[in-house]
C-alpha cells in the first residue's frame, strides 16, 4: 500500500553448514577404521612388547622385570623383524573392527545426546558436553568395538606371546591367524573365540570413555587458541593417551593373563584363571599389587604414539573430506544453526 513504511529486518547469522548425511557417517566410520589400522603400523613392535612383559614371570615373584628396551632389544635379537611384527594382520583387523564402532560411533552418538552438537570440532560452536554425556558415549561405543573386536584381540594376545623370546607361562604356537582361529574352535568351541571377552569389554568401555572424554576435552581446550588442526589433534591425543594409560593398564593386564592362559579342551574353560576376580586375586598374591601394573611404560609408550597418530590421521582424513567437497560445491544434507 502507498505510504505504508517498511521496518528491516536484521538477517540471523548463520553458523556454517555442516553436512550431516548418511554418507558422510558411513565415510567418518571408514576412516575411524582406516586411521588406527595405520597407525598400528608403526606401533605393532612396542605392542608386542607390552604382551610380553604383562606375562613375564606369571605365577612367581621375580627379582626384576624387564624394562621395554630391554623386552625389545631380546625380542629383535631372537625373533628379528618379523618377530616384531608377530600377529601384525590380525592387529589391523582388531584396529579396524574395534574403532569403526569406538571412534567411528563416537560422533553420530553424541549428536543425539547433545544438541547442536556435531563433532569434537564443533564444541568450538556448541560448547563442551558435560561429562557424564562424554563419560557414557565413550563407554557404549567402547562396549560395542570390543564384542565386534575381541576374537581378534584373542588371537593376537595368544600370537604375541607365543614367540622364542617370550617369557610367558604358557604359549600357544600358531603359525598363522587362521591357524588360530581354526585351533581354537577346534579345541575350544566357536563361544572359545570370546576367552576373556568380558575384561576386554570393562578395559575398553572404562578405557574408551576415559580416551574420549579426555580427547574432546583437550580439543575444545585447544581449539580457543588456535583452528582445527593437526597440532590439536596430536596434543589432544597425547593427553588423553596418558590418562587413558592410567585407567587401563590393570585391566590390559587381567586381560592378557586371562587370553593368554591354557586353556582345558574338555570344558573349555581356563586353567589358570576362572575369571577376573579370580586373576586379580591370584596375581595380587603370588607377584605382588604392583604386578597389575606391569607393562605400563610399554602400554603408554605404545598407547601415547597411537592415539596420537590415530587421532591425527583421523582428523586429517576428515578435514581433506570436507575441503573436497566444499571444492566439489557438494553440500549434501545440510543442517543449519542459528544464534
Amino acid at each position: 500500500m502507498h505510504g505504508q513504511i517498511k521496518i528491516p529486518v536484521p538477517p540471523r547469522k548463520v553458523v556454517p553448514s555442516r553436512r550431516t548425511g548418511t554418507s558422510q557417517r558411513m565415510r567418518d566410520m571408514i576412516f575411524a577404521g582406516m586411521a588406527p589400522s595405520i597407525s598400528i603400523l608403526l606401533t605393532s613392535p612396542i605392542d608386542v612388547v607390552k604382551a610380553r612383559m604383562q606375562v613375564h614371570g606369571e605365577g612367581i615373584k621375580v627379582s626384576f622385570q624387564r624394562t621395554a628396551f630391554g623386552e625389545l632389544r631380546e625380542l629383535f635379537q631372537k625373533e628379528g623383524l618379523s618377530g616384531c611384527y608377530r600377529g601384525l594382520g590380525i592387529s589391523i583387523m582388531r584396529e579396524a573392527s574395534l574403532n569403526v564402532m569406538r571412534l567411528g560411533l563416537y560422533d553420530p552418538i553424541m549428536s543425539l545426546m547433545h544438541t547442536g552438537y556435531y563433532d569434537m570440532a564443533s564444541t568450538k560452536e556448541t560448547g563442551l558436553p558435560p561429562l557424564y554425556k562424554r563419560l557414557l558415549c565413550g563407554s557404549i561405543c567402547g562396549i560395542m568395538g570390543s564384542v565386534a573386536s575381541s576374537p581378534m584381540e584373542l588371537i593376537k594376545c595368544r600370537m604375541q606371546c607365543g614367540g622364542e623370546s617370550a617369557a610367558a607361562g604358557h604359549k600357544y604356537k600358531y603359525t598363522s591367524a587362521y591357524d588360530a582361529c581354526t585351533k581354537i574352535i577346534r579345541s575350544e568351541g566357536v563361544k572359545g573365540l570370546w576367552n576373556g571377552a568380558e575384561v576386554f569389554v570393562m578395559r575398553n568401555a572404562i578405557g574408551s570413555a576415559a580416551n574420549l572424554s579426555t580427547f574432546s576435552a583437550f580439543k575444545a581446550y585447544f581449539l580457543n587458541f588456535r583452528e582445527d588442526s593437526v597440532l590439536v589433534d596430536v596434543a589432544a591425543g597425547l593427553a588423553s593417551g596418558f590418562v587413558t594409560t592410567c585407567v587401563m593398564c590393570p585391566l590390559d593386564m587381567i586381560k592378557t593373563r586371562l587370553q593368554n592362559q591354557p586353556v582345558d579342551e574338555l570344558t573349555g574353560k581356563g586353567r589358570l584363571y576362572r575369571h577376573g576376580g579370580d586373576a586379580v586375586a591370584k596375581i595380587v598374591k603370588s607377584e605382588g599389587t604392583f604386578a597389575l601394573y606391569k607393562g605400563f611404560s610399554s602400554l603408554f609408550v605404545r598407547t601415547g604414539p597411537h592415539y596420537v597418530l590415530t587421532f591425527a590421521i583421523y582428523g586429517l582424513l576428515k578435514r581433506w573430506a570436507s575441503s573436497k567437497d566444499n571444492s566439489d560445491g557438494d553440500v549434501g544434507t545440510t543442517v543449519n544453526h542459528y544464534y
